[in-house]
């Protein structure tokens, strides 16, 4: 497997792949050595000090996509949201991301599934999957890691996470970017939520998310995200206080950047969404009064609509 030695090697062989050149025997050796990764940015498997990581390239994008998702990752953090370990280091021309894998430690493996996978095998014959945060809430609710209340605090750390990409302008969270590890077999194979992987900043505005937030579907307002908070096993007070935890990260996000090294140039770009009419609205107008006395939906059920 590749070293963190070979970073510089295996970004130039990527950068040939890309535009096509022929890649020498060692450039092909490490490659192939690297492993396939989906996605699209290009990847590769590395190993530091005993442990495996993925290496992501930057793919000719107008800003520093490496650092902005190191800068992202950090900042999810801080909203008490567990990710996967991220360092960036500089190579000649580019920065690179480095994101630990959740999924082996050393050489032990830790089975994992998609939440497209895990929704999908719940869901009836003949029926569409419904993928959506609080039916991945739900699937927790029933499948996960009981003792301790552990499938509990995950619930509510999916909630904050749903809230975290609405207001970062992540709009690229389908079900593929969302993981559960398995417990070991005297736990029943249950389920815990994986530390969150690929949170960035999508720079789009689309205004929707990929992963249904509630009963608007897809729509990118904390009204959607309140829609069904009963689901994640939360109050209307519990989860209004998650909600105005992560507005105060989110609000300082500009300074947790700067301190991660993004430039200026990229800063300002991506203030045009996160601090741009819409999102900063949505932080603004949060009126946490217009949700503690609010009973609970009556139509809750799974596969609403």
């Amino acid at each position: 497997m590749p070293r963190l030695d070979d970073a510089q090697l295996l970004s130039e062989a990527v950068r040939k792949v890309n535009a096509r050149e022929k890649v020498n025997e060692l450039e092909r050796k490490v490659l192939s050595t690297g492993g396939s990764f989906g996605g699209a940015k290009p990847k590769a498997l590395i190993e530091i000090n005993g442990e495996q990581w993925i290496i992501k390239f930057f793919n000719n994008e107008p800003i520093d996509v490496p650092l902005v998702e190191h800068a992202t990752m950090t900042l999810a953090n801080k909203a008490g949201i567990q990710v996967a370990e991220t360092k960036v280091i500089r190579l000649i021309g580019e920065h690179v991301l480095l994101v630990r894998r959740f999924d082996r430690q050393g050489l032990k493996r830790i089975h994992s599934v998609s939440a497209g996978t895990a929704l999908r095998a719940i869901t009836p014959a003949g029926q569409e999957p419904n993928f959506g945060y609080p039916a991945l809430a739900q699937l927790l609710r029933s499948a996960g890691d009981q003792e301790n209340k552990r499938n509990s605090e995950d619930m509510k750390e999916l909630f904050r996470r749903m809230v975290f990409n609405i207001l970062i302008d992540n709009t690229d969270d389908h079900e593929k970017n969302h993981a559960l590890l398995v417990e070991s077999r005297n736990k029943h194979g249950k389920y815990k939520l994986s530390p969150a992987y690929d949170v960035l900043t999508t720079n789009s505005g689309q205004g929707y998310q990929e992963f249904i937030c509630g009963i608007n579907q897809r729509d990118s307002t904390l009204e959607n995200a309140m829609s069904q908070f009963n689901l994640f096993g939360m109050t209307s007070d519990e989860a209004v206080s998650q909600v105005v935890r992560v507005i105060d990260v989110v609000d300082g996000w500009k300074k947790h950047f700067v301190s991660c090294g993004v430039c200026e140039s990229d800063l300002n770009s991506l203030s045009d969404r996160i601090d741009g009419e819409e999102l900063l609205k949505e932080r603004r107008s949060f009126t946490p009064s217009d949700y503690t006395s609010r009973s609970v939906k009556k139509k809750t059920s799974l596969f609403s609509r």
